[in-house]
């Protein structure tokens, strides 16, 4: 019999997706659609959007079906974008300190409900006595009360933006005051932590919190709005809201570990996919969605048909992103090195997943009103 070289191609890049998880390695099934069809939708999407380069994965029934890198490192360079190719994941940096968080909560070390100040004081907030009220659960699923970055970076002041427990509000500030409590509590730098707890067991050999020489060797440059290339940030220091640097590939076994699950116990994933804050329409707005939450560290889609978890990751010049519907198992994630990468997640999902998802309207994402205000024919 006659096989395919285009199934003989994919068949290939499942083999070498599939890392050293143990329990989760992959079984073969073939996409839904042929790979050339896929890729000739991507490339004429990043063209169109000028994106040099793009890492995606497509995962269906906890089964990694389709893998493929797309365009350049840099624009102006001639080095193309592979599967070891690593993107700065940006706030995809959370779900993953996350699931380490929940380890150190299954094994007692840390409690969802006790106030992180009983931990460790945070003289950065200590101005406002309402600090001490907020938990791990709370910064999990942003009401801790912080603002997302405090004003000015370089100073120690961080103001509340509210009162803790009482509403949604996306803050990295808080997963860094969690970090200095995981920190204090295991008594280790958290680079070790997430080493030795999460990239590790999980496989994730092209993943650092902190910049890695071999790096420079295969990672992608960031890029601006009309795809030039630009400097690149290069972490001395890990931080659990946006630093982890990673490939699509590296980000799947994770995924899958939540699908499995691997590393937690179910109840313990189960928390995490569970509704713990209502989420507005829109991300500034106050009018609440009934169909968004968050849980501990993803964002929830609850659909009539079905449960989608989520997260977007935006370092400016970096843009990812990942949906996953829980019940079928299935995902599509991807990494971009362009300002203009998030601008269209909503036709990669439609694409390769399907399904209806309020997300895109709480991020403003929607590509077709982004085409018609930038207009661009491509190449």
């Amino acid at each position: 019999m006659n096989v395919p070289a285009w199934l003989c191609a994919n068949l290939l890049l499942l083999l070498l997706a599939i890392g050293p998880v143990g329990t989760l390695r992959a079984q073969t099934v073939t996409p839904n659609r042929q790979p050339a069809e896929l890729d000739q939708f991507i490339t004429r999407l990043m063209d169109s959007a000028r994106i040099p380069g793009l890492s995606m994965v497509v995962i269906r029934g906890n089964n990694i079906v389709y893998s493929k890198s797309y365009g350049l490192t840099k624009a102006d360079s001639t080095q193309p974008v592979t599967p070891n190719t690593v993107f700065e994941a940006a706030s995809l940096s959370k779900p993953v300190f996350a699931y380490a968080v929940m380890q150190l909560v299954e094994e007692k070390l840390l409690d969802l409900n006790k106030p992180l100040y009983e931990y460790l004081p945070y003289p950065d907030a200590a101005a406002d006595a309402r600090y001490q009220k907020i938990t791990a659960r709370m910064v999990l699923s942003h009401q801790s009360g912080f603002p997302n970055w405090r004003k000015d970076r370089k100073l120690p002041q961080l103001a509340m933006a509210y009162s803790p427990g009482k509403r949604f509000g996306y803050s990295g500030e808080g997963y860094v005051y969690l970090q200095k409590v995981v920190e204090k509590i295991t008594d280790q730098p958290i680079n070790e932590i997430m080493e030795f707890r999460v990239l590790k067991p999980l496989g994730m050999t092209n993943s650092s919190f902190v910049w890695q020489s071999d790096f420079n060797k295969h990672v992608a440059m960031p890029h601006n709005e009309a795809g030039e290339p630009e400097q690149k940030y290069q972490p001395g220091q890990a931080n659990m809201a946006y630093s982890l640097h990673t490939t699509a590939e590296d980000y799947a076994r994770f995924i899958r570990a939540i699908f499995t699950p691997a590393g937690l116990e179910p109840t313990t994933v189960n928390q995490m996919l569970t509704p713990t804050s209502k989420l507005p329409t829109r991300f500034s707005g106050d009018t609440l969605s009934t169909n968004l939450y968050w849980g501990l560290g993803f964002g929830l889609e609850e659909m009539s048909d079905a449960t989608w978890f989520w997260h977007w990751g935006d370092n400016g010049a970096f843009k990812c992103f990942i949906m996953a519907n829980r019940d079928r198992q299935d995902a599509v994630i991807y990494f971009t090195n362009s300002t203009n990468g998030l601008d269209i997640a909503d036709r990669i999902v439609a694409k390769t997943l399907g399904g209806q998802h309020p997300a895109f309207p709480f991020l403003d994402i929607n590509a077709d009103e982004f085409f018609r205000k930038h207009p661009y024919k491509g190449k």
